[in-house]
């Protein structure tokens, strides 16, 4: 085995981990620059280069051409934990992806790469006869499901489903003006030859990519349609809606004392439920020494909040309503202190849910 597929794995891997990690220690979104896109690149295209390979063990198979290449097993077996690199390196920072739909991207990723190839090798693409053919199906692939991450993670559900149904219309459009078939190629028939079936094969990947947006901006919208936000929700966040948790948003919360009056302040959402979010109020009044409340240091949380604050340990319920704005996420350390207090699963809460509509107070001190 020659230093090359080590290399390739390692490309794939490595820079995905190290940067999806950086991320998720920041508490809130990361910006890496132009630079940082160019690397994201060079990973995803190492990525689909590994991510092909249990296709071409599919495609040769019971055949001498193995034997000659034992590295492709060695590659093949580091395909899944390619897919979960990349995968955890394109999740969201918001809404926090949880780890079984990361596992079900990467699964979907893989599938799709060696769906890919195997489609286009049927087609009559020559994925095998010129160097890195199929890595391009693969990697065709893997953007398309990187790109229909990025609508849906970001887009809210309508507009999610208005770029769906675009899509799917020009695809169609194409089809029909250019008479490039490219159904034909998920049916494994012939598509053509040379630039038409490359095309053929391009339109494939995007029907495919739409219908996966398409079914993820309807399910989305039930989602929300069962918490009773849809009506609240087109202009909320980019698509951020409904509050989840472990998110700090700014929220208008009425005082305690006078329900009649409230003011806009950061709050930890802890719980979702269908009429409210059971959250807890950041305030940047000082609380040190107070067992009632946990210190939220600035320079640890300065990509989220703007003040040295404090986190009060009382479970406040809040209409959907009050929500406006999201900051960021809790840091891992702070959430993992509030379930070893028990305040995720359960708590001293208000009795009544806050209602929108209050006065509001001008913004000051927290």
């Amino acid at each position: 085995m020659s230093w090359v597929e080590p290399l390739l794995i390692a490309c794939a891997i490595v820079p995905a981990l190290f940067f999806a990690l950086v991320k998720g220690e920041t508490g809130g979104r990361s910006r890496t620059g132009c630079l940082g896109w160019l690397l994201r690149l060079w990973t995803l295209w190492a990525g689909a280069n590994v991510m092909a390979y249990p296709a071409g063990v599919l495609m040769y198979l019971g055949t001498a051409e193995l034997d000659r290449h034992p590295e492709v097993w060695l590659v093949t077996a580091a395909s899944p934990f390619a897919a979960l690199a990349v995968a955890w390196w394109f999740r969201p920072v918001l809404p926090p992806l949880r780890r079984p739909y990361l596992v079900l991207r990467a699964v979907l990723l893989l599938a799709a790469c060696v769906t890919a190839v195997l489609a286009a090798e049927r087609s009559g693409l020559p994925v095998t006869s010129v160097s890195g053919t199929w890595a391009g199906a693969s990697l065709a692939a893997a953007l398309a499901c990187v790109a229909a991450w990025r609508m849906a993670d970001g887009l809210a559900p309508l507009p999610q489903l208005a770029w769906a149904a675009a899509v799917l219309g020009a695809c169609v459009a194409v089809g029909v003006t250019t008479g490039v078939d490219g159904l034909a190629v998920l049916t494994g028939e012939p598509a053509g030859s040379g630039a038409a079936l490359w095309a053929a094969f391009l339109l494939a990947v995007l029907q495919v990519a739409a219908v996966g947006l398409l079914g993820s901006a309807v399910r989305r919208l039930v989602r929300q349609l069962r918490t009773g936000t849809l009506s609240r929700a087109a202009d909320r966040s980019g698509g951020l809606w409904p509050p989840r948790p472990g998110e700090v948003w700014y929220a208008n919360v009425p005082f305690r004392e006078d329900g009649n009056e409230s003011k806009d302040r950061p709050v930890l959402v802890l719980r979702a439920s269908a009429g409210h979010a059971d959250v807890l109020k950041i305030t940047s009044q000082d609380k040190t020494g107070m067992p009632s409340h946990l210190h939220l240091p600035l320079a640890r949380w300065h990509r989220v909040l703007n003040k040295e604050s404090w986190l009060e340990l009382r479970v406040t319920p809040l209409a959907y309503a009050n929500f406006h704005d999201v900051q960021g996420l809790c840091r891992p350390d702070v959430w993992r202190e509030l379930g070893r207090r028990g305040l995720r699963s359960g708590g001293r809460t208000d009795t009544r849910p806050a209602r929108p509509g209050s006065r509001r107070k001008t913004p000051g001190r927290r």
